[in-house]
C-alpha cells in the first residue's frame, strides 16, 4: 500500500504522541510551543503508510514573510531523507499560500544540515550561547530617568510593538508567542522612559540557573542604557533568589547584543548553531 501525506490536524493526536515517544530520529527548533501544540497549524504534515506514521514535519510562519521549520521526526528506517524532502515540499506550498517568502531552520546536527543543504538552504547566521558565572561582578549603571518594573499581561501590546521595531521579521515573535513566553518566564520586566515602555526582558530559571530568553529595546531609545538596566535588574533579581549561573542566546551577527553581554562578563561558549535560510517565493 503506498504512503500518503496527511495534514497533522487530520490525524489522531494520540497516534502522533505515540510516534513521538518512540525511538525516532528527531529535530526540534528552539520553540515556546510543544510539538502537539503545532499539530493543528497549517504547514504541519505527516507521512502515513498502512495507518502507521513514518515521519512528521512542521514549518509554520512566525511573523510573515518569515517562517521557521519547527520540527522533523522520522522512523529510523533509512528513509528519512526521502520523508524530509516530500514533507518539506508539501509544507512549502502551504507557506507560499500563506504569504511566506523565506523559510529558516536551525541546523544543530550534521544530518540536519545535510538535509537542509540538499534542499537548497544556505547559511544565514549562527545562534551563539553565552554564559556568566554568579561570582563575577555586576557592572552597575544608575539612571533616574529609566524605571524598571515587573511586566504585566496588559503590557503585551506595547511589548509586541517594541519587538517588531527592534527585530527583522526573521527574529520577531508573534503576539501569541510573546504571550506564551510571558506566561512561562520566571521574571519579566519592562523599562520606562518619560512614562513610555521602551524595552522589555523575559527570563526563565531552573534550580540555580537562569536564561535570558528575550530582550528588546525600541530603536528610538537605544544607546541610552535601557538594555543595560534591564539586564542589570534581571541579574540582581535572580541573584537574590540564589541563582548562580546565567545564559543567553543571540545571533553572531548581532554585534550590539554581544557587546552588551560581554560588558556583563558573559563569555561565548563553543556551541554555535547554524541558522539556514531558503527562499520560497517561487
Amino acid at each position: 500500500m503506498p504512503f500518503e501525506i496527511r495534514a497533522c490536524s487530520e490525524l489522531a493526536s494520540s497516534d502522533m504522541e505515540r510516534f513521538l515517544n518512540a525511538n525516532v530520529l528527531s529535530f526540534n527548533n528552539l520553540d515556546w510551543f510543544s510539538p502537539d501544540e503545532r499539530f493543528t497549524e497549517p504547514g504541519c504534515f505527516a507521512i502515513v503508510e498502512e495507518r502507521q506514521i513514518k515521519a512528521l514535519l512542521a514549518a509554520t510562519p512566525e511573523c510573515l514573510p518569515a517562517a521557521w521549520l519547527r520540527f522533523f521526526y522520522s522512523q529510523r528506517d533509512g528513509e528519512h531523507t526521502r520523508y524530509f524532502n516530500l514533507l518539506l515540499s508539501q509544507a512549502k506550498s502551504t507557506l507560499r499560500a500563506l504569504g511566506a517568502q523565506s523559510l529558516y531552520s536551525l541546523a544543530p546536527y550534521d544530518w540536519m544540515e545535510k538535509l537542509l543543504r540538499g534542499n537548497g538552504f544556505k547559511t544565514a547566521d549562527k545562534v551563539v550561547t553565552l554564559q556568566r558565572n554568579f561570582s563575577e561582578e555586576t557592572i552597575t549603571m544608575t539612571s533616574q530617568n529609566i524605571i524598571i518594573r515587573e511586566m504585566t499581561n496588559r503590557d503585551i501590546k506595547a511589548v509586541e510593538a517594541i519587538d517588531k521595531a527592534a527585530f527583522e521579521p526573521t527574529w520577531q515573535l508573534s503576539r501569541e508567542s510573546l504571550s506564551r513566553t510571558y506566561h512561562r518566564s520566571t521574571w519579566h520586566s519592562v523599562a520606562l522612559l518619560e512614562g513610555e515602555i521602551v524595552g522589555y526582558q523575559m527570563s526563565t530559571s531552573a534550580f540555580d540557573s537562569a536564561h535570558l530568553a528575550r530582550l528588546a529595546v525600541d530603536p528610538r531609545w537605544q544607546r541610552r542604557g535601557v538594555g543595560h538596566r534591564l539586564v542589570q535588574d534581571m541579574l540582581e533579581t535572580f541573584s537574590a533568589m540564589g541563582v548562580r549561573s546565567f545564559s543567553v542566546n543571540t545571533q553572531a551577527s548581532n554585534v550590539q547584543s554581544l557587546s552588551l553581554y560581554h560588558a556583563f562578563c558573559y563569555e561565548r561558549e563553543d556551541r554555535d548553531i547554524l541558522v539556514m535560510e531558503m527562499d520560497i517565493k517561487f
